[in-house]
């Protein structure tokens, strides 16, 4: 007699590994595995075994391929209502016919991504599993044959979960219907027809829920009957379809308790924006209640009605529910296009030299950002940038003289700029030329500089206060630069008298004679008073 190998650990080694061996070292659990340490009661010891204080198991990704110990089992998870073992490697339906079996008190278990069979295996007519109420097989590519005869055992299931298994097609020869179900998540499939959701909705008569997103759907049109097939149907997921045609969200209007939906990404709603797709959904759409996750006020409803009206009062493709909304609101006008341009843009005039510009500057920027500006346009070395700012109206009043932007990382915006206010730009003295020709004007702007810093009476970042206008200051620093060249004439000639006098002074210092060394000197003496 051949015995057959179990591949992968069985679940009763793994429940006790987790929740119930206290006594095992860290290297011992850890087993080239991770650890999760789960913080909660601790199991209680019985006659029987141990007992978990927990009514939720997690054993996601734990290799477990079959269920060990029924009797441990059964002992241990008598408390046990939600069981997640999903991502491990159960392959057949008597091992997960036997694990519910050992677990009469789980209402939800997830399944999802086990490699079980894609095709139909029949159940014992012994099997039922009455106290399931929610199921999730995401991932596992069973069959939707499969699905049903599982269905045929749970009878009081309510929810069920079979995204990404690739479904194409939902047939209606399954000769079943399921009277509990309510909830359905077929998500990630490629369901191309609606007429597969309507078959949905002949299986499952009581359905109330149906999140189908993410499935190529063309369409939400189909011969069937969907006052009928889905009569009970209140919430609707469709995001992420195919449609390309408002007939198809007219034909969505016709389900008679439909009042939440999502769609918000489609062909049909690509072209617009996201407050038109807002409107017109709603205009549409008249019993709904919730759009894309957010509660419809009635406030929003009412302005949604009254801009589907303006919308298609433009067009000649008016649709019947246009008319409708006319009955309720009336024709009303078009609105007024008024344009406003955002306040964070403002048009200034940049000077330097006498080159001028006029340009529309965003003062949301810093003042270093604003001279990385300037000095692309005015082509200026970056270390030697000044810039002062005039406010033309205060400017023009003779109560505000220009201001200089010198803290880098302050906006513009705290400048209070207008509209029509200037930008004068000046250039620092280059460090790397110091030469006697310039020495005359470092001086003036250095006096200059000391003249604004001891007139300056406000805080540093306000406007100082000048009783003189710009063309003041430069008419100013001209005649500054006239009289600091006149005392360097002078300084000149007395430099010059004094260099011939030394050099008597040389020349009689080399006679013994004392009388004429005092004659010398007092030359230079007179000299210098005269000068």
């Amino acid at each position: 007699m051949t015995t057959i190998e179990v591949v992968g650990r069985s679940f009763s080694d793994a429940l006790y590994e987790r929740y119930c061996d206290f006594d095992s070292t860290f290297d011992e659990l850890k087993n080239d595995c991770d650890i999760f340490f789960f913080v909660g009661p601790l199991p209680k010891k019985t006659e029987t075994g141990l007992v978990l204080n927990t009514s939720t198991v997690v054993l996601t990704d734990e290799r477990i391929s079959h269920v060990g110990d029924p009797h441990a089992i059964e002992t241990a998870c008598s408390q046990v209502e939600l069981l997640d073992i999903s991502s491990n490697a159960f392959s057949n339906w008597h091992e997960i016919s036997l694990l519910l079996s050992s677990l009469p008190h789980v209402k939800t278990i997830n399944l999802s991504f086990n490699p079980f069979p894609s095709h139909l295996h029949i159940l014992s007519d012994k099997i039922q599993w009455p106290n399931l109420n929610t199921l999730c097989l995401n991932g596992s590519y069973i069959s939707f044959e499969m699905i049903i005869e599982i269905l045929k055992k749970t009878l009081n299931l309510e929810e069920l979960q079979i995204c990404s298994n690739n479904y194409t097609i939902i047939s209606s020869d399954y000769n079943f219907i399921h009277n509990n179900l309510k909830r359905i998540y077929i998500s990630n499939n490629n369901l191309t027809d609606w007429k597969s959701i309507c078959h949905l909705g002949f299986l499952f008569p009581r359905l109330e829920t149906l999140i189908a997103s993410d499935n190529p759907l063309k369409s939400f049109r189909s011969d069937d009957d969907v006052t009928i097939c889905l009569l009970n149907l209140h919430t609707l997921s469709v995001d992420r379809v195919q449609v390309s045609e408002w007939n198809d969200i007219i034909a969505l209007t016709k389900l008679p308790c439909l009042h939440a939906l999502r769609i918000y990404s489609a062909p049909l709603l690509k072209s617009y924006q996201k407050d038109e797709r807002f409107f017109l959904l709603l205009g549409y759409m008249k019993n709904l209640k919730k759009l894309n996750g957010s509660d419809i006020t009635a406030n929003e409803r009412e302005t949604s009605e009254r801009r589907f009206i303006r919308y298609y009062s433009q067009r000649d493709d008016k649709p019947q529910r246009y008319f409708d909304l006319i009955e309720k609101h009336g024709n009303l006008k078009p609105l007024v296009d008024i344009q406003i341009h955002a306040p964070y843009l403002i048009q200034v005039r940049l000077i330097y030299n006498q080159i001028i510009y006029d340009k529309e500057i965003d003062i949301r920027q810093t003042v270093q950002q604003f001279k990385k500006y300037l000095q692309e346009i005015f082509q200026i070395p970056f270390n030697r940038l000044r810039v002062f700012y005039i406010d033309d109206v205060a400017f023009n009043m003779g109560i505000c003289g220009p201001e200089e932007l010198k803290y880098p990382q302050r906006l513009l915006h705290t400048y209070n700029i207008h509209d029509g206010d200037q930008f004068h730009v000046d250039l620092k003295p280059d460090p790397f030329k110091s030469q006697y020709s310039n020495r005359t004007v470092d001086i003036t702007r250095n006096t200059h500089e000391k003249k604004l810093t001891n007139n300056s009476t406000s805080s540093e970042d306000d406007k100082k206060l000048l009783p003189f206008s710009f063309d003041s200051l430069q008419n100013l620093s001209n005649q500054n630069d006239t009289n600091i060249l006149q005392s360097f004439i002078q300084l000149d000639q007395f430099y010059s008298s004094i260099d011939k006098n030394s050099q008597i002074l040389k020349q009689n210092s080399n006679n013994d004679d004392d009388d004429d060394l005092l004659s010398a000197a007092a030359v230079v003496c007179t000299q210098m008073k005269k000068n």
